[in-house]
């Protein structure tokens, strides 16, 4: 019975959930995508910074958009100080975070990186400006 109920308040729980299913394997999302057939959204980081930690709580976490971005990509949040591989060289960057947009068919950029935050609207009007399918 208390399995049940602990089973049952989880699912609700992530039912109701406001953030983003975040992959940490590359290769594992690149898979997955494929799949799916849903185009890939990078988010790399760095430990030396604290500018990805305040990114990703203030445009990732309990907002409007994340529903959207859950259904249409498959996020892969990388972190370069890392021992898991992803392709480097494709998605390149001296400037964390940054966020790339890739296509599941061919792993080519669907806009531009993301390098600069500066403000939801301007995230929300790339987001909602790619051609995802």
């Amino acid at each position: 019975m208390i399995k049940t109920i602990l089973l049952l308040s989880i699912f609700i729980s992530s039912c109701f959930s406001n953030n983003i299913s975040w992959y940490s394997s590359y290769n594992k999302a690149l898979k997955d995508s494929h799949k799916q057939k849903k185009n890939l959204m990078i988010f790399i980081s760095s430990k030396k910074t604290n500018k990805s930690n305040i990114v990703l709580s203030k445009y990732f976490m309990k907002q409007d958009y994340i529903e959207y971005i859950n259904k249409n990509f498959i996020c892969v949040l990388i972190s370069v100080e890392s021992k898991i591989s992803y392709p480097i060289e494709m998605f390149y960057t001296t400037t964390f975070p940054s966020i790339f947009f890739a296509s599941y068919k061919d792993e080519s950029f669907l806009t531009h990186p993301i390098y600069d935050f500066k403000s939801k609207e301007d995230f929300k009007k790339i987001l909602f400006s790619i051609d995802y399918k």
